[in-house]
């Protein structure tokens, strides 16, 4: 990797830190040449290390505890070595990159650039396959939303190539990814060539001694987006695809207790136009981001995959917002927002899974659920909130004024565009967890009996799934 130099701090209290490429933090930004066998544009190279260096100090900086969530919103102040740095500062370019980081994370980011140009000059060779922007690219992590997506794009195309672009940050992840390529290569015959790009932070003895891990990591979508769109623009392509769900593409405002920065908005549309918008200006070139699913529910979604005959698929993902969870007899814990989601969508695609998934089971093993501590289930409750709060989406009728306020505000709806087909999603969405419940009523699960009225929101409370 090479070297450059980040130093940030914290406003609040003005220490200085200095963090270098290769020993603080890795992003492996070579591999993009070495992968498509052809020099990255400079301009591409400092999009990335605007990514990477966002991402090490977002995870760097901690945010106020949950008790004190309107003071969770940080500001951060950044100089990073660049290539081009009189690009960047370009007022426009500096306001468009400022936008999208904080319409994303909810901070303030002040971010200045220096010249750093270290980059070594490599002898090109000609690529030993061909990647063209004829191909599909798509932005996979490995979870049930990436491989049930990924599964209903090959099944209707499958002999289009696809370019499957992961940002490895786990340790199992970039064996568990290739394992559902081989899968869907053997059953489809698709061509599949992922680039996978390694980032990881390296706790030196002086970090460990001065930070700790912040989790919420709200900037990790900006890394994962600018590392599909340069590949994507490496090959002559214009668009990149994002397998989400509607109903997380959205982030209702409708969960108590996910605050502020604990949402997310990983794939909201409103932060890919900025994304695209900012990306046309780093290319000089329109380019876009794609949700093909941003009309459909998890469940559909799901639904559709096993219909193409991919059903085992599901059984090699991984949703969990805790993995690896470290314990010997489970992989997912259950009871996070993630879990949940995950397992409502597949209860709506009739599959189950082995029980063994999960530490704390809550639909199939009757007696495992009763036993859940309450203080577990406080996220299936804001979820059974949630279900209730949308009584009020009615075909024909307005949307409720909060759900409205916020699919406007946010630009999800533009001057009441796609409201009917919005509102068909959030019925759905609706439905399918009312039949969860009621399956999960019928074989005796105690949880059923939080249903009811909706708890109180907290200001600005959203709803976020993984």
């Amino acid at each position: 990797m090479t070297p450059y130099s980040v130093s940030f701090e914290r406003s609040a209290d003005r220490s200085p830190f200095v963090l270098t490429a290769g020993t603080h933090f890795r992003f492996d930004i070579d591999q993009f040449e070495r992968f498509f066998q052809k020099a990255i544009p400079a301009r591409c190279v400092d999009l990335l290390r605007i990514a990477a260096a966002v991402y090490a100090v977002d995870r760097l900086v901690g945010r106020r505890q949950r008790d004190q969530a309107r003071f969770w919103s940080r500001t951060l102040k950044l100089n990073i070595g660049m290539v081009d740095p009189a690009f960047w500062a370009r007022p426009n370019v500096q306001e468009s990159l400022i936008d999208t980081l904080e319409f994303l994370s909810d901070d303030t980011w002040d971010i200045s650039f220096s010249k750093d140009d270290q980059r070594p000059r490599r002898e090109i060779q000609h690529s030993l396959f061909d990647v063209s922007g004829e191909s599909l690219f798509c932005l996979y992590s490995g979870g049930l939303d990436s491989a049930a997506g990924l599964v209903n794009r090959v099944a209707s195309a499958p002999t289009r190539p696809v370019v499957p672009v992961t940002v490895w940050h786990q340790p199992i992840q970039r064996k568990l990814v290739r394992r559902q390529f081989e899968l869907l290569s053997h059953r489809f015959g698709t061509d599949i060539t992922p680039l996978v790009v390694k980032s990881a932070l390296i706790w030196t003895p002086e970090m460990k001694g001065r930070f700790r891990e912040e989790r919420t990591q709200r900037s990790r979508s900006f890394l994962f987006t600018a590392t599909g769109a340069v590949a994507m623009a490496m090959a002559g392509g214009a668009e990149t695809e994002l397998y989400e769900s509607g109903i997380g593409a959205i982030n209702l405002p409708l969960m108590s207790g996910m605050v502020g920065s604990r949402t997310t908005r990983s794939a909201h549309p409103e932060f890919l136009r900025r994304m695209a918008g900012l990306m046309e200006l780093v290319l000089e070139r329109p380019m876009s981001f794609a949700l093909p699913f941003g009309l459909l529910t998890k469940g559909e979604v799901v639904a559709r995959a096993k219909q193409a005959g991919c059903e085992d698929v599901a059984e090699i993902t991984v949703s969990c917002v805790h993995y690896p969870l470290r314990e010997s007899n489970a992989k997912q814990c259950g009871v996070c927002p993630a879990c949940l989601f995950r397992r409502q969508s597949l209860s709506v695609a009739e599959l189950r899974e082995s029980a063994a998934t999960y530490k704390y089971d809550l639909f199939e093993n009757v007696e495992a659920a009763n036993r859940v501590p309450a203080q577990r289930l406080h996220y299936l409750k804001a979820f059974l909130d949630q279900v209730v709060q949308l009584e009020g989406v009615q075909e024909n009728q307005p949307l409720p004024l909060r759900i409205r306020r916020h699919l406007v505000g946010t630009g999800v709806l533009a001057n009441g565009d796609r409201v009917n087909s919005v509102v068909r999603l959030l019925r759905t969405y609706r439905d399918e967890w009312r039949e969860t419940i009621a399956q999960a009523q019928g074989r005796g699960i105690s949880w059923t009996k939080l249903m009811g009225r909706p708890t109180p929101l907290t200001e600005g409370a959203t709803h976020a799934v993984a």
